[in-house]
């Protein structure tokens, strides 16, 4: 089996893998510019290329990737795409492929971050009363924080999770304040306080707080930085994005460099399509807690049909590869 075709369309932001069988690879959220360093830097190195080497195509797509100054969102979607049509090949869901630890993975809601105290209490009530295991709440560095986390602890009550997320937003000083109200009222964790790249002010953090910090913005797609945060106890958790940290590949090697050290790597997702290719590696790996979840997806222009969260968990799509079903079937007609 050989790859016989690159496909990228910018307007559906689908990737498409086509073989000399009838099985494709697929991904989506392909930007227009991804789209074209695709076209031009991958496009090349995947025709004829083998999909049952896939570590080997993911070392070369990297590397150039590297060369060529792209994100590592680039060969990301590309690798998602490999993964999906391995799993097509070998007639498996994609977690099965990678190992298999659980077919459902408990979800949380991921809170928006624009509304005031009473819509952001409404919404933890309401993710708690629809069974997910606790709410994300984001806090930049305007407002009375320490007030807002109290607040809701009250609103939402225990054991429901509160999850902070503090955006990049907040310096040493504030971050540390806010830590200890979270750990006051027993926030789950602690996400992204501080600004990008400060690894040094992390450590700091994650040596003042019981709260667990967790961060990973100041990866950038290296797989070193990640093992030498997590060996130097700059963050008592990594947090690996896909497509923003690399694709399931980059992630899992991750995940498994922190699963080596006693420690979690967290696993989210920022673009869409990047939500299945992450549950499928929370249902691989068994360090990591939860799926973050938007909540039902009324987006007319979605291109992919959402995972479904029954009861507060999802369930892993069992059809093989990554299970991608489409809005519009005519794209991979």
């Amino acid at each position: 089996m050989h790859i016989t075709d690159v496909q990228s369309n910018p307007a559906s932001g689908l990737l498409r893998l086509r073989t000399d069988t009838p099985h494709e690879g697929w991904a989506t959220g392909v930007t227009a510019a991804t789209a074209a360093a695709i076209d031009q830097i991958y496009r090349p190195l995947l025709l004829d290329a083998s999909p049952w080497e896939r570590e080997r195509l993911w070392q070369t797509l990297k590397r150039e990737g590297g060369r060529a100054g792209l994100p590592p969102a680039a060969w990301g979607v590309v690798d998602v795409a490999l993964w999906d049509l391995l799993g097509k090949m070998q007639g498996l869901p994609v977690f099965r492929v990678i190992g298999g630890f659980r077919d459902r993975v408990p979800a949380y809601l991921r809170g928006n971050p624009d509304i005031d105290l009473n819509e952001m209490a409404n919404q933890a009530r309401m993710a708690r009363d629809k069974g997910f295991w606790g709410c994300e709440i984001t806090i930049g560095s305007e407002g009375d924080s320490a007030a807002l986390v109290r607040e809701l602890r009250q609103a939402v009550g225990d054991p429901f999770r509160l999850l902070c997320n503090g955006d990049q937003g907040l310096d040493l000083e504030a971050a540390l304040s806010l830590g200890r109200v979270l750990d006051e009222i027993d926030a789950h964790w602690f996400e992204e306080p501080l600004r990008d790249h400060d690894v040094t002010g992390l450590q700091k953090l994650s040596d003042a707080l019981d709260i667990p910090v967790m961060a990973g913005a100041f990866l950038n797609g290296s797989i070193l930085a990640g093992t030498r945060a997590l060996t130097t106890r700059a963050v008592d958790r990594l947090r690996a994005t896909i497509p923003t940290t690399g694709g399931i590949t980059d992630v899992l090697k991750l995940a498994r460099g922190a699963e080596a050290l006693g420690m979690n790597c967290e696993i989210d997702w920022d673009s869409r399509g990047a939500p299945h290719a992450a549950a499928h590696l929370l249902g691989a790996v068994r360090n990591a807690e939860f799926f973050a979840c938007d909540g039902p997806d009324d987006d007319d222009a979605a291109v992919v049909e959402s995972l479904p969260v029954i009861d507060g968990e999802l369930h892993l799509p069992q059809e093989p590869g990554l299970g991608l079903h489409f809005t519009d079937p005519s794209l991979v007609s």
